[in-house]
């Protein structure tokens, strides 16, 4: 918590794999081990190496080299990872895409990361994602293998995995190994491995770049800190395309030779299913995910005797089951730190009493600040700095990223007690947390103002157990306008991913507006005809 600047790296952080092709070089000896598992597929480290090598050699043909900007769409499967590790392990610049995104979110998306190439399934879940792609890129249908869109301007060709459209340009044969092999010695932990996508608090994508040295330490440090070994199998819904399912799920996998448990799209009867047959050691998803678990009705009858962690509590043994869930180990985290910047000292362990409710203390790598006091206990904004942050705000100037020196400001307020504790207290800004997921009410009020007989949108979250929060809107239509709640919904859930279409809804005339006395709208009323439902 000290503001001395150090370009030291902190000795927990020496000796980590700080590359893909280090991280997939540790696992040559466990070749045998179950990688990446779902309920109808197994990828062992060995295929994974061995497919994304032969990829690798097909990207390498096709030009795409150091930096190139690359788009990732398929489910949490083996073509995901072997596609993401084949890009990752010649440095590509990888963009996941997110299979939650209809067409117009996919088309901000790949124009605001300029994205050059696109790797994609045919179909994901029972949806075609060539249909989401064409829709996202208007031209796309009636192009051919060599693509040039206005909507995208810097794409030139993309591959559907498979076959597809006649825009899809099958990969050329593979250059020779030892092509590959020098690529890969080209790799180095300053090179950028990542674009993750989130809600920003503004209606455009947020776009975070993280190199190789930060997020594949960052992730190996976190594997270690949870005690992970080529013994455990870490069940979690949580899709690679966002940072926890990348660092705390793939790549802890990866680091520590551990199995992933995973699932294209979150079923609790499935998921049980999963951990059950594949003796998980963890499970690690949302609250709401757990609850939907824990409320299956074959939950009783499952043999989950393997589980030692996550946040499932129902499943720990009965030594690392807390009494109350703010007495579980628990961290603190953003896509701007690649996961977690804090962690419990035990994540097995129930909190002592003392430190019921907080977030555990700074990792390594971190350095933590709270804005305007140098007083333990007092509550200010949260600010970070240190090696394993990001590297920056893709289309953001560094000045206006991180202060001068070097720290960032993380829209999250907090005190540290003199011991270093963390007690979360929470956003400085308006971003709406629901179900695990970032949600910006400026980018869902930009879409539903834009439906035709909306003058103006009221978005904001409300408490919604489980989930953290849903998302709520007051729609103020105009005069002549006739509208229902289906309709809305129905046009924001075709420019929106479903966990961002208002859940609460609310339909007024201009003159039903609560007004305060300074003419201004009176946003705490507006709150209030939810939460006092």
């Amino acid at each position: 918590m000290n503001g001395d600047r150090s370009s030291e790296l902190p000795a927990e952080l020496i000796g980590l794999p700080a590359s893909i092709p280090e991280a997939l070089a540790r696992r040559e000896n466990e070749a045998a081990n179950d990688f990446v598992v779902g309920i109808d597929f197994r990828l062992t480290f060995g295929d994974a190496d061995a497919r994304s090598l032969q990829v690798a050699g097909q990207l390498l043909a096709a030009g795409v080299g150091k930096g190139t900007r690359l788009g990732i769409l398929f489910g949490n499967d083996p073509a995901w990872v072997i596609h993401w590790l084949a890009a990752t392990r010649i440095g590509a610049l990888t963009v996941p895409l997110s299979t939650f995104s209809p067409g117009p979110e996919l088309t901000r998306t790949i124009r605001h990361t300029d994205v050059a190439a696109i790797l994609t399934a045919s179909q994901h879940a029972g949806h075609s994602l060539v249909d989401r792609l064409e829709q996202a890129l208007p031209g796309l249908r009636d192009s051919n293998d060599r693509i040039a869109l206005p909507d995208a301007p810097y794409l030139r060709w993309a591959t559907v995995d498979g076959g597809g459209p006649a825009w899809s340009r099958p990969l050329p044969p593979t250059v020779s190994p030892a092509v590959v092999a020098a690529a890969q010695e080209q790799v180095n932990p300053a090179d950028a491995l990542v674009v993750v996508s989130t809600s920003g608090s503004t209606s455009g994508p947020k776009s975070v770049v993280h190199t190789h040295g930060s997020l594949v330490r960052h992730a190996a440090l976190l594997a270690g800190r949870r005690g992970l070994t080529s013994a455990d199998r870490v069940y979690s819904p949580m899709p690679f395309f966002w940072v926890g399912g990348l660092t705390m799920v793939l790549l802890a996998a990866l680091t520590s030779g551990a199995a992933a448990l995973v699932q294209e799209r979150f079923d609790p009867g499935e998921a049980l299913e999963l951990a059950e047959r594949e003796r998980a050691t963890q499970i690690s998803c949302w609250p709401n995910a757990a609850q939907a678990m824990k409320q299956h009705p074959t939950f009783p009858s499952r043999d989950l005797s393997s589980v030692r962690g996550g946040t499932l509590l129902e499943a720990l043994p009965p030594a690392h089951r807390p009494p109350s869930a703010d007495r579980a180990p628990t961290l603190l985290g953003m896509t701007e730190t690649g996961g977690p910047h804090t962690c419990a000292d035990d994540s097995y362990l129930p909190l002592p009493e003392r430190l019921r409710g907080t977030f555990g203390r700074g990792l390594p790598g971190f350095e933590h600040l709270v804005a305007d006091t140098d007083e333990p206990g007092v509550v200010g904004e949260l600010l970070v700095r240190g090696p394993l942050v990001m590297d920056a705000i893709y289309k953001t100037e560094r000045h206006d990223t991180f202060a001068p020196d070097g720290w960032y400001a993380t829209g999250d307020t907090g005190s540290f007690d003199a011991e270093g504790y963390l007690r979360f207290n929470g956003r400085k800004t308006a971003m709406i947390k629901s179900g695990g997921s970032n949600v910006s009410p400026a980018e869902v009020e930009s879409i539903l103002n834009a439906i035709d007989g909306v003058r103006e949108c009221y978005v904001f979250g409300v408490a919604a157990g489980e989930r953290g929060e849903d998302v709520a809107a007051v729609v103020v239509m105009r005069p002549d306008a006739d509208l229902d709640q289906d309709q809305i919904r129905a046009e924001a859930r075709a420019s929106l991913s479903s966990y961002k279409v208002p859940r609460h809804l609310q339909l007024v005339r201009p003159d039903e507006l609560p007004m305060l006395p300074t003419g201004k709208v009176d946003l705490a009323t507006l709150r209030a005809g939810f939460t006092n439902r």
